[in-house]
């Protein structure tokens, strides 16, 4: 076999292994294992992540409660603490099975038996590409493709609520100081009510974004923050306040009058 045809089978063989990875940067056919570091495709997205700490904090708490994340990926609507029971929106039951501060256990419908943790490397934190899943991992929000990429934004019903619903209002005993949390999870619901940023939130809700609504968890009706088939852009409030935007600012001061001459001709001041 001459060098060129192996040359040639080299460059196939290359193609073959690098293009798959190519076309899915671009035409959005990701496929989203556990294991997979996005920041190689998405050093920007992924810095600006990073730089904002105390978001950063907050969200990698709560992708750290398997709880929590067990709670939306089976579409719970309310958690009873008396029994320890998620009822979900398809009217499933899961009931928790075990200790909780040993974390041996799992929440069972029936047969069926799942604790969704996002900690894949099992180290007690999360960590590199890890918090990525709590936005972007479509079987954490019922999504039929168990291993696609989805976009679910701040007021999903599940994570900070909208003027529809605020699931995870009735469950912030999954979390260790309910009422410190109990704000964050409904701040849709409170926007949307009496709140001097109403307006522009309800404004914005009534925006479609570019992000497909869908129909998680199997059921008809779309999320409470969908427009149409589109989810809404009422996420864009809250990233009006929460996140870090750089910008570079001239100011123009007005004029200083002297008032020292009283024969100046009357004018009109600024």
């Amino acid at each position: 076999m001459n060098k060129i045809a192996l040359l040639i089978i080299a460059i196939v063989s290359l193609a073959l292994f690098v293009l798959p990875n190519t076309i899915s940067m671009f035409v959005g056919q990701h496929t989203f294992e556990a294991g997979v570091q996005c920041q190689k495709c998405h050093a920007a997205e992924y810095a600006e992540l990073c730089e904002s700490t105390t978001t950063l904090v907050a969200h990698k708490r709560a992708a750290n409660n398997a709880n929590y994340t067990t709670f939306i990926s089976v579409g719970g609507i309310k958690y009873y603490p008396s029994n320890s029971t998620i009822r979900a929106i398809n009217s499933n039951k899961w009931a928790w099975n075990g200790t909780w501060d040993g974390g041996n256990g799992t929440w069972e419908n029936g047969s069926e038996h799942r604790l969704f943790s996002l900690d894949f490397n099992g180290d007690g934190g999360i960590d590199g590409a890890e918090i990525c899943h709590l936005c972007h991992n479509a079987s954490l929000f019922g999504i039929e493709g168990a291993h696609a990429v989805t976009v679910r934004v701040c007021d999903d019903d599940r994570c900070h609520g909208n003027r529809n619903h605020a699931y995870t209002g009735d469950a912030t005993d999954l979390f260790a100081n309910p009422s410190a949390v109990e704000y964050v999870v409904t701040a849709g619901y409170n926007l949307s009510r009496e709140n001097v940023h109403q307006s522009f939130y309800l404004n914005l809700s009534n925006q479609s974004s570019t992000y497909p609504a869908g129909h998680p968890y199997g059921i008809i009706d779309p999320c409470g923050n969908a427009r149409g088939s589109e989810l809404s852009r009422g996420h864009w409030t809250c990233v009006g306040c929460h996140s870090d935007v750089g910008t570079d600012l001239t100011l123009n001061p007005h004029p200083v009058y002297n008032h020292s001459d009283a024969n100046a001709a009357p004018r009109r001041y600024w």
